[in-house]
């Protein structure tokens, strides 16, 4: 696993209508998975069907199959997870099935559907790769080449580029396939050239491979078809999740790679090589996953950071796919692939203090996805991590229970840690896990400042009178089990000293909806959940608590004392 090279700074004023925001570029530094320095042989499966051919009927032990992963993913809130972008053999299979989750890259570890079967077995999960926002087929390829294959000129109406007045603010006026690009054509829509305009495919200089619109309906279409043992030499969507066409993978979800495409323009200075002009891109990958979805419904979709979309300070967050994954994983949350050093420090107060929150927040709504995050056991050699992380070394130890810790305890994902070639199979963080014995703790999304931790607004939040009942609203608390929030509530004040955890007031587990007002450009008096509350008697005062429970087995609940009252709307 390797990645591009960071965008500039780790911070940037914005001025929005209502406030100063310093928004944190977490999502300012570009990241991707990538497969491209994988030399692999390309040896067919047996009994693959190739394009045109009709897929099978699913028999009884592949329903079996299925049901067994989705009895292990169904309630769990903290799956564990594996990611290896190598071949697998039989040991390291064996170790993939003590997992929940298994990433794994069709092309780099040239896999084969009896293998991906083998760790099904075990009722685990297997996702396999797919770069979405980079065409891997590109790698290599000078666009004087590409304009000679007919696979990489299209319709011939690309690149394209941005279609906005220079001035507009914000994602709405974004046309989803832009406009033609005014330094002339040749290739496919859905390559982009709004970094130099001169009428090729931009590419990212780290890789070699040519940017995409993820949203082109078209690119879509070439995802979907591409097969490792034909021109391509990738897998794409059939190949990956069904077991009837070119290899027939079976996986049981995708591991979308390179979504930091559309990343917010401000990210990159215009000297930087690797700068990015592709944020008018970002409401596609919305129609992307939307797609993904319809064609798949029963299979679970990945999203590798593309984190922009989750901060409402960034126009991304009205288009956030989140109700169409199942997981974001959080590369580099901590300790990162650089060799030189551990990690940055401010990338990592990013992380935590400003991303954290509003992440979690979005994570826990109905429908929402699981957290995964990932370090790196790179850095000085003098650490030792790679020697640690697979045992045959102490000395960074405190350094990568540190990893786990910050990740796991204090913001609520599931962890993995590997080197930087993602090719280094452990067991670190399941052997190293404890018992959730703590409960949530709150926190707050109104945290701007990369180095400020957040002020946690603790419980109930506010409490107003509606036509049917009562309006609660309330911010997010974290926990590594996940969370859910209880609504304690009784028409005489509270006493706590005599019923310290409230068994004599009414109880109602909350549905968090999305805070009235709480979207792009959200204001510090909003909140990210509310709920209405019915079934009151009108007229008649409520006192309310609200309070954060985890799934860990004790169900460990905070006890926060923090009451409002409030009288209930509707007709006595």
């Amino acid at each position: 696993m390797k990645k591009g090279k960071r965008h500039i700074g780790y911070k940037t004023i914005l001025k929005t209508a209502n406030l100063l925001l310093v928004v944190s570029l977490t999502a300012g530094v570009y990241y991707r998975m990538t497969g491209h320095s994988f030399t692999v042989g390309k040896e067919p499966a047996e009994n693959v069907q190739t394009a045109g051919e009709g897929e099978r009927k699913e028999d009884a032990p592949e329903k079996q199959k299925k049901n067994a992963v989705k009895k292990k993913l169904d309630g769990n809130s903290n799956p564990s997870y594996m990611v290896y972008y190598g071949a697998l053999d039989e040991e390291i299979i064996e170790l993939a099935k003590c997992y929940d989750v298994v990433i794994i890259h069709p092309k780099g570890g040239n896999i084969t559907r009896d293998q991906v079967a083998e760790i099904q077995e075990a009722g685990v999960c297997v996702l396999g790769y797919l770069s979405i926002g980079e065409d891997l087929r590109t790698a290599g390829l000078t666009p004087e080449q590409m304009r000679s294959d007919g696979r990489f000129t299209g319709d011939k109406t690309g690149p394209r580029v941005d279609a906005r007045e220079p001035d507009a603010k914000g994602l709405d006026s974004a046309k989803l396939l832009g406009k033609e690009s005014p330094g002339g054509g040749g290739f496919a829509s859905y390559y982009l050239d709004d970094n130099d305009f001169d009428g090729v495919p931009d590419f990212n200089p780290n890789f070699g491979c040519a940017y995409t619109n993820i949203g082109d309906p078209a690119w879509y279409e070439v995802l979907e078809d591409m097969r490792f043992d034909g021109i391509d030499n990738t897998p794409g969507i059939r190949e990956i999740l069904t077991e009837s066409y070119g290899r027939g993978l079976g996986c049981d979800g995708l591991f979308l790679d390179t979504v930091d495409t559309c990343a917010p323009n401000i990210y990159t200075a215009d000297d930087d090589p690797s700068r990015t002009r592709f944020e008018w891109t970002a409401p596609g990958m919305l129609e992307f996953a939307k797609r993904l979805k319809e064609d798949y419904p029963d299979k679970y979709v990945l999203q590798n950071r593309g984190l922009f979309f989750y901060n409402y300070a960034l126009p991304h967050f009205d288009y956030m796919p989140g109700e169409y994954i199942d997981f974001l994983l959080f590369e580099s949350f901590m300790l990162d692939s650089a060799g030189g050093y551990l990690y940055h420090e401010g990338y990592f107060h990013d992380n935590k203090n400003v991303y954290t929150p509003k992440i979690i927040a979005e994570a826990n709504r109905p429908g929402g996805f699981r957290v995964l995050s990932l370090g790196y056991a790179e850095g000085p050699e003098e650490y030792r991590l790679k020697e640690t992380l697979l045992g045959s070394s102490t000395v960074g130890l405190d350094i990568l229970l540190e990893d786990m810790r910050q990740a796991e305890d204090n913001s609520g994902y599931s962890h993995y840690i590997t080197d930087g070639a993602v090719l280094m199979v452990n067991d670190f963080v399941l052997s190293h896990r404890e018992e959730d014995l703590e409960p949530p703790a709150w926190s707050t999304v109104h945290n701007n400042v990369i180095e400020q931790t957040p002020v946690p607004r603790i419980g109930i939040g506010s409490a107003e009178e509606t036509k049917d009942g009562v309006l609660v609203s309330w911010d997010v608390a974290i926990d590594k089990s996940g969370v859910t929030y209880t609504l304690y509530y009784q028409k005489e004040p509270f006493d706590f000293e005599a019923d310290s955890d409230l068994e004599g007031a009414m109880q109602l587990k909350l549905v968090p909806e999305r805070g009235e007002g709480y979207g792009y450009q959200a204001t510090e008096d909003t909140w990210p959940y509310q709920a209405v509350i019915t079934d009151l008697d009108a007229g008649e005062t409520y006192y309310f608590v609200i309070r954060a429970k985890d799934h860990a087995p004790a169900e460990n609940e905070e006890k926060n004392r923090v009451v409002l009252s409030c009288t209930a709307g509707g007709t006595p």
